[in-house]
Order: C-alpha cells, then structure tokens, then sequence
C-alpha cells in the first residue's frame, strides 16, 4: 500500500471517529450516559452475558435431540444438565441488568427533575407569564417520564435487539447458509419502514403532549378558582371545556396508537414470513437428509428468538421518538435564560442611602414601540423612612417591587442598595434583605408557624412569632384557633380569609427582619379602620425599617415621609401629602376617589371616620 493510500485511509478513519462523536454528542441524553457511563457499562456486561447464554439455549437443544439414539443417554443428560444451569445464569443476569439498566434511568429522571426545578427558581417572573402552570406539571412529570422509559427499557431492548442480532446471525449461517438467506429476504423492508412510521410518532406524541399540557393547565386554573366557578355558577361551561381538551387528547391519542399499533405486528409480520419460509423449506432439507432433525429444531428457536429484535426496534424507536420529543418540550425551559446570580462590576452610588434608584429602564418588550416601560431616575430611600407609591392602575408600582427583588433581571448600575448595586448580590441574600407582602398571597399547606418561619435558618422563639402577629394585627384571631400557631390551614391558607392571609403574610415579613419592606397593596382585604391600626403599630414597632407603601387607598399617605405619584412608568411627582394635594392633580384626583370609597364603606357601617379624612381640610 502506497503513502498515498496509507494518509487516504487514515483520513477516512478520522471522518469516521469524528462522525461518530458527533452523532454521540448530538443524541439528546447523552449527558446521562456519560454521567451514569459506569453503571450501564455493566448493565450492557450483563445483558451480553445473558444473550449469549439465549444464544446456547437452541445449541444445547440441537445436541441432546441429535443425540436421541440408543445408548446415547449421557449426551442426553448432560445436554439437559447444561441447559438448567444456562437457565439459572439467565435468571441471575437478568436481575443485574435490569439494576443496572432500568435502575440507573431512575437516578437519571431524579436529576433531570431536579435541574428542571433547580432551573424554574432563577428564571425571570415574565416565563411564568408565558408558560402556565399546567403545562410546567407536564413537562415535569408526563415529560420526564417519557425520557426515564427511553433511558431505561429503551436503552435496553434497543440494546438487546442489537446484541441478539449479532450474534444469533452467526450461528443461524453456521447451522445452515441457506435458510439463513431465506430468513432475511424480507428484512431490507424494516429500515423502510422505521423511517416512514417513526417520524409520524414523533410529530403526533408531541401534538398529544401539548393537548395533555393544555388539559393540565385548564384543570389546574379551575381547582384553585373553584370558589369562583361555583359563585358564578360556571359548573356546565367548565365541565364542557373540559371535556373538550380531554376529546382533543383522546383524537390526537388515538392517532398516536393507531401509528404506534401498525409499527410493532408489521414488524413481526416481516419475522414471521421467515418463519413461514423456514418451516416450507427447512422441513424439505430435513427429508433430503440435508440437515438433521436437531439443526432443524435448532434453526427454528433461533428464528423465533430474532422476532424478539424486531419487536424490541419497534418498541425502542417508538419509546425513543416519544422521549426526543418530550426532550425538546424540557429544553425549551431550560432554554430560558436565568436571572444571573452576580455581576463582577462592583460600582458604588449613594452609600448613604437604604435604597437609590439611579437610572432604571425597563421594558416587557422592547421590540414594540407601545409596550409598557419603566423610566425612573433619581430617586432614594432613606434608612427610617416610609415613602408611598400611588397610581393608577398599570403604571409601574409592582413591575418595580419587581425588579427590586430581581423577580425580573434589572438592568446593571441602576438600583443600590447601601451603596451596591443589587446585581452584585446574591439572590438569597438579596431577598432576605428585602421583605415583600403582595396583594395576591400565598401560604403553603402547612401550620402558621412553619409558614412564619418558612426559608429563615436561624432559630425564631414563639415570643417572636407572637409578636409579628400583633403587629400585624392578627394574633387575637389566631389564638382563637383550636392549635393556636400550630394550627394547619389548608393549601393556599384556605381556612383563613382574605384580611387574614395578608395579616399572616405581613408577619411572616416581619419575623424575616429585612432592611427594606415592600407592601404591594397588602391591605385590600383589610377595612380602613383596621388598615389605619395596623400601620401606626407596626410603624411605630418599627421606627428603623424603611418600606415602601404602594396602595390604591390613599388613606395612610398622610402618614408618609414622602409620596411618589407613578403614570405611565415614571415619577411625576414626588413630595409629602399636603404639597402633593395642592401641587400634583392626579394625586388630587387619587385621593378624592379614596375618600369617596372610604365613605362608601362608612356609609355601609364597615368603618369609623378616621383621622385622614380631613387632611384636605389643611389646604
């Protein structure tokens, strides 16, 4: 061989080697193989053990019936005794490979959930927005089961068929070349037939998966507003929606299956032509004298065991086509890019500050010239102060709380916190050091305590949980409970009112000890009288903690160091109560529409007249 050949060779080797790590690196769950490389690589041991033990099994069998003659009985025996022992290797293998196969594909949906998870904590709020509830339950449990089949079984039948394949088709040429031919005349259809029904597996099971995910969402949406769809007596309409997302997943379903039921038996059929063959000619060679009873008998056992692959590439590839398209519905979550945990700028602004708000520009779509933007600069939050946030609704009060608590990315060098810019925090400590009440509260299933204690790993006495409660005006109410703050109320607090989950929510900030509160209109369940109580005891419990007070009810600004009136996402205007009622009219027009709401509710005989109904009197 020339020089030239020689390089020619090597180059084509190359190509070869390159393009079978890009096909390995290509396949969407090789990360998992490589991670778990050690346990399937016994797996894989196992399993060729216990093929070649399949592949003995028909050999033993051909030498005890070629040994039925007189005085051939040890042959007998031993052929006997041989296939017992065969039988319990097998048995003994199989166990091993399904630990090591099946097994470890468990381990692989374990971290898979926990990335998904892991990954759903640090993206923005405005996925959530995108993606609904249901639909994230789907892909982290329909989803990743798809994949674990195709990591587990999967990976083993696709596996065995291989395995068996190769070696079965030595030994059926080593018995007879001819009936081997006639074997797999049929075969070149396969391939064929693969490509064709295998693709329309993968479009129709993520058409399926995406119907199963619309279903989740819908059910979801309607379990947690069910006080809702009864007051509103939406019971039938619901129902009947329902029932159209499940008969859309049962079409899309039955496609599916209809693609999936032809793929297998077609499979089969193409073995069992051969089978057909075998007994037609092979049963004529016997009578020739051309091959023995045994090899005969032999010949058919292997025949019978290559339908095995055929029926295990049917099922792999379907499993396989399921689990790519399930991969593709994970990936396009953990796609989305994350808040990123720091920056490596550490620029300084404002060291006097609690909070300053240097130049903060933000947008939900920047692509569209009339999407909502935030636009504020300049602005500070001193240690000890309360300032308010009014506006109407959709200017910005809590895109900013928002960003504050990075719950979106914020824009580098533009909020400050003591000083440092809030990118170059990390995000736990961020939000322990921010506390936050919104409107919309949640409390988990679980005791009050636990929830007044939930994410704080230092040690918190009854005493101060006690206290957070008074102050947030609430303990009288808790300690009616029959378990006081052991008392369990229900997913989402469900047992409490609306006045009541904020309350607990608020003590739940407050036994945190942030550095800056952020109260996002956490009164709106609460009457005035009771809001007005509320805020002079936890103002004056806490005269060093700074906050900042969006509401809708103007009643409390009076009690305010300072008040920001938002539209439209900017600041425009800024001041104490009285300067902002003779100089700002929005603010003018605000707090009119608070009074006369506040009226509406004295009128009812929900409230008492308060103090701050006659602070327009001091103009």
């Amino acid at each position: 061989m020339g020089e030239s050949q020689k390089n020619g060779v090597k180059k084509n080797n190359k190509i070869i080697e390159l393009s079978v790590k890009k096909r390995i690196k290509d396949y969407p769950f090789s990360r998992f193989l490589i991670k778990y490389r050690k346990p399937y690589t016994w797996g894989f041991l196992w399993l060729l053990f216990v093929d070649f033990l399949n592949v003995v099994q028909p050999l033993l069998v051909k030498t005890a019936m070629d040994a039925l003659v007189p005085r051939a009985l040890a042959t007998v025996w031993w052929s006997a005794g041989a296939y017992l022992g065969v039988m319990i290797l097998q048995s003994v293998g199989r166990y091993w490979w399904r630990v090591y196969l099946i097994g470890t594909a468990n381990f692989v949906a374990c971290d898979l959930r926990k990335e998904l998870y892991g990954h759903l904590q640090t993206i923005p709020l405005r996925q959530y927005q995108k993606n609904k509830t249901g639909d994230l339950m789907s892909r982290a449990t329909n989803d990743i089961e798809s994949i674990r089949m195709a990591l587990g079984p999967g990976i083993l039948v696709a596996l065995d068929a291989v395995i068996m394949f190769v070696m079965l088709v030595p030994a059926m040429f080593w018995l007879s070349w001819k009936l081997t031919l006639l074997t797999f005349a049929f075969y070149p259809l396969v391939p064929i037939l693969t490509a064709k029904i295998g693709n329309r597996i993968d479009f129709f099971f993520e058409k399926m998966q995406a119907r199963l995910s619309q279903m989740s969402a819908y059910a979801q949406e309607i379990f947690s507003g069910i006080r809702i769809v009864k007051s509103l007596v939406l019971e039938n309409h619901s129902e009947q929606r329902f029932r159209q997302l499940s008969e859309a997943y049962v079409h899309e379903g039955q496609i599916l299956a209809k693609f999936e039921s032809v793929f297998s038996p077609s499979l089969g059929l193409i073995t069992q032509l051969g089978t057909f063959f075998i007994l037609l000619f092979g049963g004529r060679e016997v009578l020739l004298g051309a091959i023995s009873v045994g090899t005969f008998i032999a010949f058919q056992r292997f025949v019978v065991q290559l339908s095995w692959p055929m029926e295990a590439i049917g099922w792999s590839v379907t499993m396989t086509r399921e689990a790519k398209a399930a991969e593709r519905r994970i990936e396009a979550i953990l796609q989305e890019p994350p808040i990123q945990d720091q920056y490596p700028e550490n620029e300084k602004k404002r060291e006097d500050a609690e909070l300053f708000i240097s130049q903060l520009q933000f947008s939900f779509d920047e692509t569209q010239s009339h999407a909502f933007s935030l636009n504020l600069r300049d602005l500070d939050l001193m240690p000890g102060k309360k300032v308010g946030l009014v506006g109407p609704v959709g200017c910005g009060k809590t895109t900013l709380f928002h960003l504050l608590l990075r719950l979106y990315e914020t824009p580098a060098r533009s909020c400050f916190l003591k000083g440092t810019d809030i990118t170059n925090i990390s995000l736990s400590e961020l939000r322990t050091r921010i506390g936050s009440v919104e409107q919309q509260v949640v409390l988990f299933g679980e005791s009050i305590a636990k929830n007044l204690t939930k994410g704080i790993e230092r040690p918190i006495s009854e005493d101060q949980l006690r206290s957070a409660l008074y102050v947030a005006g609430v303990l009288d109410e808790v300690l009616t409970l029959e378990h006081q703050l052991n008392t369990f109320i229900g997913e989402k607090g469900v047992t409490l009112s609306g006045g009541q989950k904020q309350r607990v929510a608020l003590a739940r900030a407050l036994v945190r000890s942030p550095e800056i509160l952020l109260l996002d209109d956490c009164f709106s369940a609460v009457d005035v009288e009771r809001e007005q109580q509320i805020i002079e005891r936890f103002f004056d419990a806490y005269p060093q903690l700074s906050i900042l007070f969006a509401s809708h009810r103007l009643a409390v600004m009076p009690r305010m160091d300072e008040v920001w009136v938002l539209e439209r996402g900017q600041v425009i205007a800024r001041g104490r109560h009285p300067e902002l009622l003779r100089s700002c009219a929005l603010y003018r027009s605000l707090w009119r529409e608070s009074e006369r709401e506040v009226e509406r509710e004295r009128i009812e005989g929900r409230v008492e007249p308060t103090p701050a109904g006659d602070a327009e009197a001091e103009l």
